[in-house]
């Protein structure tokens, strides 16, 4: 909350506003905020004094003040001091606990294989375009990201909670006054690419060429390759990558492509480098940069977006959209306003008591879209790589890696579950814009039944509106509903041979039909097939991938679902025993099947292990009625039918 300027205590030189004396945060460099008492003097100059490191000094203006402050593992003493009031010294004890089982955020800097490693400069800073230098400025932006990260879920109410960065024992570089002392600091890996600068810089693959080629493998296609066979990433890990060999060639920025995100294990967010020249490269510079105001010569750099014609602003699109895209890498999706939108424009404002030409302060009520929306904050809150020591235990039996299951109850009423990790968020979204979201950020729901109706009152849908939905689980695991309408109206389907007096419920298909889906099939277990008996045994047809399911009855006749290719394999029932669900696991295609009984037992895993993992079944209340596949090759996709018990 801003506090009036005629409110303040005069007795209280300097009062912190965003953490208290004694508190436990968990990254290296921590944004402090607060107000000084009133003074005559529009601006003045704060000094930040902490355990073991240099001095710096940061403006703080119409009483309004942000600082960095440099903290060391434990108990850390910090003074803020204003330069021209040494009696104004206030100290503050902050505990800084790095949380090294976290996951990190690994920062790279892709070059190619024949690189001259330089960067573009203007000509004020010829000689300030080497790798080395790239390495400091990733290394600053790397800390400015983490203490923005853990300044905006404190502010939104979730503690401390920030990434960690991939650190080593190295010659740091943070301080200029440093020395370059050797400190437990950001790696910065160079990664040497498979390409050329050539196949980098290649014009149809320029994200801004109108002209560009979406044929060719785009460039975080290209780098995600080259993390992959890289031997620090042969397993799971996010990665922010900058991509040195960018270049303005007076007309289009080649080399450059603004995108995040991943499959499977490996998460990347790529930039270019084009803006890297207005970076600072360690803390001291912060202030200096974000008030750069040196107008962009697009004779030498580029003015991206034609957002970027002041160094300072070009600061702000770099470093910030380039958090933007580390963000698709944390599983983030685009949102209406903050850094995930176009917010990162005021990316200095999160720093900075004052941007050019300086003529009002900027408190943190006014920082404009640096921030993360909220949607963000309730995506971010169970990521791995923000956890916190008190969070709820998540172990392998909390986490089988499923996604959401999205199904009809009826005609009218949506059933989402995550049995195991229980669901984070519900995203809903009008005619593909966001529009509001359901958040479960105490303790995730294992299921929610969600009347269509009073969906669509929440998001304010009016007549042919489009409503969408996206279920997170706490596992980032989503699962979408594309068009609630259309899904309820082919989710809900008749039998009135086998099922005269109940409509039947069907699930999505699990697989993409990849294989062209030309074989259609189905099997349906009416309860008043009983001169047939009961389903004695199932043959599943597999190899590397799931061919078919072949159900053998009492009186011997077979029902055949999918194909009978590959080898097989027969699961046989007891008496008294049903199939009652499946783990399923699918991409393009089915890759493997686990058969779930009501005796509890669980089936050997049929097929093969890729795509992503489903664990199927009818909600509670409702039991099996029948399945359903598509087929080319092998099977390329499959689902189930229910009925109310």
């Amino acid at each position: 909350m801003r506090i009036p300027r005629e409110d303040l205590d005069n007795t209280m030189p300097i009062r912190v506003s965003n953490i208290e004396n004694g508190q436990i945060v968990h990254q290296r460099i921590l944004l402090v905020n607060g107000r000084t008492s009133k003074s005559n003097q529009f601006e003045r100059c704060m000094t930040v004094s902490s355990s073991d490191y240099p001095t710096t000094f940061w403006p703080c203006v119409d009483t309004h003040f942000k600082v960095l402050v440099h903290l060391v593992p434990g108990s850390n003493t910090v003074t803020l001091a204003l330069e021209d009031d040494p009696s104004s010294a206030t100290q503050l004890i902050v505990n800084y606990i790095p949380l090294l089982q976290n996951p990190p955020l690994h920062l790279c800097i892709f070059v190619a294989r024949d690189s001259p490693c330089k960067f573009d400069v203007p000509p004020e800073k010829r000689g300030q375009d080497t790798l080395d230098v790239a390495v400091e400025k990733m290394r600053v932006a790397g800390y400015m990201w983490q203490a923005f990260c853990a300044e905006q879920m404190q502010r939104n109410g979730f503690g401390w909670r920030t990434f960690r960065l991939d650190e080593a024992w190295l010659p740091d570089t943070l301080s200029f006054q440093d020395g370059k002392r050797q400190r437990h600091t950001a790696q910065v890996h160079i990664i040497r690419s498979k390409y050329s600068v050539a196949e980098i810089r290649d014009p149809r693959r320029a994200q801004q060429n109108p002209n560009r080629n979406d044929n060719v493998p785009s460039l975080h296609a290209m780098f995600m390759e080259d993390i992959q066979r890289h031997s620090l990433f042969q397993h799971p890990c996010i990665v922010a990558g900058l991509i040195l060999d960018t270049h303005w060639d007076g007309k289009l920025v080649l080399g450059h492509a603004a995108l995040g995100g991943g499959s499977g294990e490996h998460r990347l967010g790529i930039f270019g480098s084009h803006s890297l020249h207005s970076w600072p490269r360690n803390l001291e510079e912060i202030p200096l940069c974000m008030m750069d105001n040196t107008p962009t010569d697009t004779r030498y750099v580029a003015n991206d977006a034609n957002e970027s014609g002041q160094w300072w602003r070009a600061l702000n699109i770099g470093m910030g959209a380039m958090l933007h895209e580390a963000g698709h890498a944390l599983w983030l999706t685009h949102t209406p306003h903050g850094i995930m939108s176009r917010g990162y424009n005021n990316w200095n404002r999160t720093f900075m008591a004052k941007e050019p030409p300086g003529g009002f302060a900027i408190d943190p009520s006014n920082e404009g879209g640096s921030k993360w929306h909220r949607l963000d904050i309730a995506r971010l809150r169970y990521n791995p790589a923000f956890r916190l020591p008190s969070d709820r235990y998540q172990g392998p039996e909390s986490d089988d890696g499923s996604a959401p299951l999205i199904m009809p109850l009826n005609q009218h009423t949506l059933h989402v579950s995550a049995p195991k990790c229980g669901l984070a968020v519900i995203e809903l979204n009008v005619n593909d814009r966001y529009r509001t979201h359901l958040e479960f950020l105490d303790t995730p729901s294992s299921e929610l039944s969600l009347n269509v109706h009073h969906l669509k009152q929440q998001a304010g849908c009016n007549g042919n509106d489009r409503l969408t939905m996206q279920a997170v689980a706490a596992n980032l695991r989503s699962s979408d509903c594309i068009d609630i309408d259309q899904f309820m109206r082919e989710h809900v389907v008749h039998f009135p041979a086998e099922f005269p007096s109940v409509p039947v419920l069907k699930s999505d298909g699990y697989g993409h039909g990849g294989l062209g889906a030309s074989l259609k099939s189905s099997v349906l277990f009416p309860p008043h097939q009983r001169k047939r008996g009961r389903i004695t045994c199932i043959r599943v047809h597999h190899g590397s991938f799931l061919d078919g399911l072949v159900f053998r009855w009492d009186d011997g006749t077979e029902d055949v679902l999918g194909k009978r290719g590959g080898g097989s394999t027969d699961f046989h029932l007891y008496p008294d025993e049903m199939v009652v669900g499946f783990n399923i696991r699918s991409g393009a295609w089915v890759d493997g099947i686990q058969l779930l009984t009501s005796k509890g037992r669980a089936s050997p895993w049929f097929g093969g292990r890729g795509g992503s993992l489903y664990f199927v079944q009818p909600p509670v209340g409702y039991r099996l009625a029948g399945m359903y596949s598509t087929a080319g090759q092998w099977m390329d996709s499959i689902g189930i039918y229910y009925v109310h018990q």
